[in-house]
């Protein structure tokens, strides 16, 4: 019998691991046909007349393509799009000019990569994603897993952007800023994006010509050179936004002028930042940060609960989504009509969680590692009136130990949103505790949430059920939330 094919083994994402050399010589040339969808964004597909697996970015299932290989290994190979000999049924024409498309000229932008999926399709596929995850990796195969639910707004839904600038290019004066191509740290520099609120887009484009009028000279990465690195830009439901410069140093040449110019441009702006990021890194955000000018944070409402926060505190970024994802977390904690003396909420950001919840235990206590982000999440239980939760600064593996040594209930439950890289080991020890009855897993990323599935059912917990919810309209990337009980 045919064994299923198991994929490369990949590393946690990071945003200058993808990075790719262009091979040296000529490409070998294939003709595949698409089979089916992968984590990371990349279809799989096979070349004529061969079992050889070919990870193809850009694709569609159906498709039969052109491709030239980019990298070759003993088990698989990756390729990129040359040209389509057969479009796929689900294939649409990506409405970003700037997503890839065979024949276009230049880089094309990393952003989204299933623009050229129909959204429907889109839905289906992040649910086999998670399946897929759960019976390779996880081994689990009877596990419940229902329909995707979508994104009540599969466009413009970003409520946050981090946008880089770089040097100007050819004879133009202004920096270039917008989103890296795919494989690379090239900024492909834009004027639209259609996943982003259009009051974002406009404060990049008038950072850009104010920066050419002040000499503010963009960062350089490959010298590490240069001082404006990046724009972040936070917005809600109500249409105001909070903008910040990230920048190398923590100088600001002509601060009045900036603000002064970004007050009389966009009203709707109210609050001015500065972070600071030295490093060479990576990563965006430094510890520093600056207020400029006008409200210290900016408030959200989700569902019936209006949340305040910092601006380098965590809140997720598709608004009407979250709402979905948070109802579905309630569901189920409260599956089976069961009730809690106590509900651990971990990494609970400016909790949002911990209110959303509140209801459905006696007590609430929430961890997080951000101290803005738990000053955050104590003024939201006070603005909301929710009066049965507290909150816990300090990482996690220090703070779950210590709570679990105090008298906790008999039957208590946790509710865990982790970043990428999942549950540490210290973490995944501590849900062992035989007084934690239930715990409900919220994952933004299906591998991670499968490998954690695995050694919470070897701990006694079993997986009842996950709900993906889709809160990344036009990208690979799914939520989802799962529910362990223990028989």
């Amino acid at each position: 019998m045919k064994q299923p094919w198991r994929g490369p083994r990949r590393a946690p994402f990071r945003p200058d691991a993808r990075r790719t050399q262009p091979p040296s010589g000529p490409l070998e040339t294939l003709t595949v046909k698409v089979q089916r969808m992968a984590a990371e964004g990349d279809a799989i597909a096979l070349a004529e007349g061969s079992p050889r697996v070919v990870l193809v970015a850009n694709a569609v299932p159906g498709d039969v393509l052109e491709v030239e290989v980019t990298e070759a290994k003993s088990s698989f190979a990756r390729a990129r799009v040359k040209s389509i000999t057969t479009a796929g049924p689900e294939r649409i024409e990506p409405p970003c000019p700037l997503h890839f498309s065979p024949g276009r000229p230049g880089p094309a932008c990393g952003g989204c990569d299933w623009q050229q999926l129909k959204y429907e399709a889109q839905l289906k596929y992040k649910r086999e994603i998670v399946l897929d995850c759960l019976r390779r990796i996880g081994k689990l195969k009877d596990v419940p897993v229902e329909e995707t639910l979508a994104s009540p707004q599969p466009w413009a839904y970003r409520n946050k952007v981090q946008i880089p600038f770089g040097p100007p290019r050819g004879t133009s004066k202004q920096p270039v800023a917008g989103f890296y191509a795919t494989g690379s740290h090239q900024i492909v520099d834009f004027e639209a994006c259609p996943v982003q609120p259009e009051l974002s887009v406009k404060i990049a484009l008038k950072l850009k010509t104010m920066a050419a009028r002040f000499g503010w000279h963009a960062y350089e990465e490959d010298r590490r050179r240069g001082w404006l690195r990046h724009l972040y830009v936070r917005s809600n439901s109500q249409g105001k936004a909070l903008a910040a410069l990230v920048t190398a140093g923590p100088q600001l040449p002509k601060q009045d002028d900036f603000i002064a110019e970004m007050k009389a441009s966009f009203p709707e702006v109210i609050s001015l930042y500065q972070n600071v990021q030295p490093e060479q890194t990576s990563v965006i955000l430094g510890p520093q940060w600056r207020h400029l000018w006008g409200a210290k944070g900016l408030e959200e409402k989700i569902g019936r609960f209006t949340f305040r926060s910092s601006p380098g505190a965590f809140l997720q970024i598709n608004t009407p989504a979250a709402e979905k994802l948070y109802d579905s977390a309630l569901a189920a904690l409260k599956e089976g009509s069961k009730t809690f003396d106590l509900a651990l909420d971990v990494y609970c950001g400016v909790g949002t969680l911990s209110l959303w919840v509140a209801a459905a235990a006696r007590r609430v206590i929430g961890i997080e590692e951000n101290r803005d982000a738990v000053r955050d999440a104590y003024k939201n239980a006070e603005l909301n009136g929710v009066k049965n939760v507290r909150f816990s600064a300090g990482r996690a593996e220090a703070v779950l130990p210590r709570l679990l040594k105090e008298s906790m209930p008999e039957r208590c439950a946790v509710l865990v949103d982790p970043p990428r890289m999942g549950l540490s080991r210290a973490v995944l020890h501590c849900m062992t505790d035989r007084r934690i009855q239930r715990l409900v897993y919220v994952s933004c990323n299906p591998a991670t949430f499968a490998r954690d599935a695995a050694f919470l059912g070897q701990s006694g917990f079993a997986l009842k059920t996950v709900q993906p919810v889709d809160l990344f309209p036009q990208t690979s990337h799914v939520e989802c939330v799962g529910l362990f009980d223990r028989p």
